[in-house]
């Protein structure tokens, strides 16, 4: 089978453990390029998250952001899909959020200022850390994230332990509202991340995009990730790949397993898969 698209996660995926990205991962990604394969991220990321590595392993394509909910050009500074909760929904979620006495973020869509707001400081550091430090995004604290819902977010976000998201996960189901969740693990033993976006984004939704974009059909897409966000695009792509160090509910739907990210695990499905 000939592939013309590759589409990669980006943490646990593309970078390493450490968050590095490898120079064998960089020249795979560069023969891939060289043999005409469109190679392109998917990602829960804001724009900021992704400036530097699109210009380290030289990306030309529109990326895929916030988990489906944008797809946009970092270099024109171009959007192409973006896909909001409205006022009342945000609203709602909000509620449902300091029902339970849990800290959240809003993330927006923009090239210039502010990202992501928070109403109050999570009161453990793995979060502050999180939204201060893990991604380079452009944060502000607000009186109410209520204040910033007329902004259009793509998403509304908070990491915690699961032992919490999981019944906040249940009661924001309850709610007479059409959205998306997707629950993730974290980096932090015990800790999850609970998103919630316009109804219909996934990772998926944006490959669909981008791929009718440009005359690509599914099967000609290979995607590959490590987490239970990756799910539908594993499954939209005509090889769905799940990383060695994948989730073991993504490996259970994956068409193949490569190796770990931290053995150069995307350079190795490349010219396995797409190379040979």
């Amino acid at each position: 089978m000939t592939y013309k698209m590759l589409i990669s996660d980006i943490d646990g995926t593309l970078l390493n453990s450490k968050s590095e990205l490898t120079e064998g991962t960089i020249q795979a990604i560069r023969d891939a390029h060289e043999r005409g394969i469109l190679v392109t991220l998917a990602t829960g990321r804001q724009l900021r998250g992704v400036m530097e590595i699109v210009k380290q392993i030289g990306l030309s394509l529109p990326v895929i952001l916030g988990n489906g909910a944008v797809v946009a050009d970092p270099l024109e500074q171009k959007t192409h899909l973006h896909q909001t909760l409205d006022v009342e929904t945000t609203h709602a979620i909000l509620d449902v959020i300091a029902e339970h006495g849990l800290w959240s973020s809003v993330f927006v869509h923009t090239f210039e200022g502010v990202d992501t707001y928070y109403d109050q400081d999570p009161g453990f550091p793995e979060a502050y850390i999180f939204i201060h430090k893990h991604i380079p995004e452009v944060v502000q604290q607000v009186a109410s994230l209520k204040d910033v819902a007329h902004l259009k977010p793509i998403k509304v976000l908070l990491i915690d332990k699961t032992e919490k998201i999981l019944p906040l996960y249940e009661d924001l189901q309850k709610l007479p509202f059409d959205f998306n969740m997707v629950i993730s693990d974290h980096d932090w033993p015990g800790f999850s991340l609970l998103e919630c976006f316009h109804y219909g984004t996934t990772k998926a939704s944006g490959i669909q995009h981008l791929a009718d974009a440009f005359g690509i059909k599914p099967h000609e897409i290979v995607a590959v990730g490590d987490n239970t966000n990756d799910w539908e695009m594993i499954e939209f792509a005509g090889l769905g790949v799940a990383m060695g160090n994948a989730h073991q509910s993504l490996k259970d739907r994956a068409d193949w397993i490569t190796k770990t990210n931290d053995e150069d695990g995307l350079a190795y499905l490349i010219r396995k898969k797409m190379l040979e």
